[in-house]
């Protein structure tokens, strides 16, 4: 069994690439949609919401400390939103637990980091 490359996985993310960042997702990959509040479902629905979130704000999310099994990863995420123009909206920390289907990312579930 193969393990996520965490570091690459964001990088690929706050670089906007989403082929590479999509690669990394599994063929029933469940991913929150925050702006209705649902999830999303499979590596085309995820991409096609990046690339339209795209369009109004930018993500950089660098991973800060990773606790990672074959099963998940727990990652604590420095997050900076800007607007397209390139002003921040925020910057705060997140917590990611991405589970882990072979290597893959299958879920990932947003929430706040540990105190």
């Amino acid at each position: 069994m193969s393990s996520l490359d965490v570091t690459a996985f964001y990088a690929d993310w706050s670089a906007a690439d989403l082929p590479a960042m999509v690669a990394r997702l599994h063929p029933q990959v469940d991913w929150p949609e925050p702006w209705s509040g649902g999830r999303l479902r499979g590596p085309a629905a995820v991409a096609g919401h990046l690339a339209d979130q795209r369009r109004d704000v930018r993500f950089t999310v660098v991973p800060l400390h990773v606790v990672q099994t074959h099963q998940a990863a727990v990652v604590t995420v420095h997050q900076v939103v800007r607007d397209a123009d390139g002003d921040p909206l925020s910057d705060t920390t997140v917590l990611h637990t991405l589970t882990l289907d072979d290597g893959l990312v299958r879920r990932l579930d947003v929430g706040e980091p540990p105190p």
